[in-house]
Formats: structure tokens, sequence, C-alpha cells
């Protein structure tokens, strides 16, 4: 096999704030997913509240009900087809970090990787973040490789996950 075919090309993704109706509808339909949940904190039934949500509120742009406790974004594909969610959280003197890539068909594409990437970027160069760090259930082998192929490092273990972290400096040097 030629190295040009043994190479995967990494999904190219933007990152963007706005979420629209229709965006909160696709979230809660891959919340509705036991795959895609299965390794989330969210509340039992998110997505139904969601759909409530939707329901009340009648404005097109429902960026507001996701950036509550830090920014939210959806991933979107070079395609402008969403694929996935990141939330940035602040902490302290740290930022957390989650990912999901909802849409199933993209997993494995290199979307939440790349995801990840535009996340440090805008938590170490528009939030000035000193580090950022992702709390990942340890059987979550996919997110555990993103965060990883990402630049982050194992910090410590919890009872049922380990807890990633990339600082600055860290990132300065990768890129």
């Amino acid at each position: 096999m030629s190295k040009e075919k043994s190479v995967r090309k990494t999904g190219e993704v933007v990152l963007r704030q706005e979420v629209y109706r229709d965006d909160a509808r696709k979230i809660a339909q891959w919340l509705e997913s036991k795959e895609v949940t299965q390794f989330l904190n969210e509340y039992q039934n998110v997505s139904a509240g969601i759909r409530q949500v939707l329901e009340r509120v009648p404005v097109p742009v429902v960026t507001h009900l996701f950036n509550q406790n830090g920014s939210f974004f959806m991933v979107d594909a070079e395609n402008k087809e969403p694929v996935g969610y990141l939330k940035l959280v602040p902490r302290w003197n740290e930022t957390e970090m989650i990912i999901v890539v909802g849409d199933r068909q993209k997993w494995g594409q290199g979307f939440g990787t790349a995801a990840v990437s535009k996340g440090l970027r805008h938590a170490f160069f528009e939030w000035r973040s000193d580090k950022v760090v992702a709390i990942i259930h340890s059987a979550n082998h996919r997110s555990i490789r993103i965060f990883q192929n990402a630049g982050f490092r194992k910090e410590k273990k919890l009872s049922q996950e380990i807890q990633f972290c990339i600082t600055l400096d860290d990132f300065l040097r990768m890129i």
C-alpha cells in the first residue's frame, strides 16, 4: 500500500457559535441515541427538555439556551452539515472541554480531533486559558484517543474517569 493511501484524511470542521432551531432538534435527536450518550454526564431526558424549550421559545436562533455556563459551538463539517457540538466551560483557573460527535456516520473520520484542535485555539487565544482539561469515562476509548491525538496528557485517574489536560505551553509547542 502506498504511503498516500495509508494516510487517512482528517475531517475538516468549523466551530459555529450560532445555534438554530434545526440544530437544537438535531442535538435532541443525537442525545436520544444510547451509543452517543453512554459516556456523557447529561441529565436523563435532556432531549425531551430541548424539545419542550423549542415549543415554548419561538425564536429562530437559540444560542442563548446552549451558552449557559460557558461557550457552546456547533461542529460543522466542511459541507456546513452539523456533525456534533463542543462546549467550553470555565472552571477556576482552567477550562473544561466537552466534545460530542453526534452523527455516528462521521465517527472515526477525524471530526472530533479537528474540533478539539479548534476548541483549543478558542480556549487559549480568545479566553486566554492557561490549561484545558477533559474528564473522560475510562471506557470511552474513542474520546481518549481524540484527546491524546490533540496533545492532551493523562493528568489524574478518578473513580471511573480519567482527567486529561493540555497547557498553553504544550499547545504552543505543537503548532
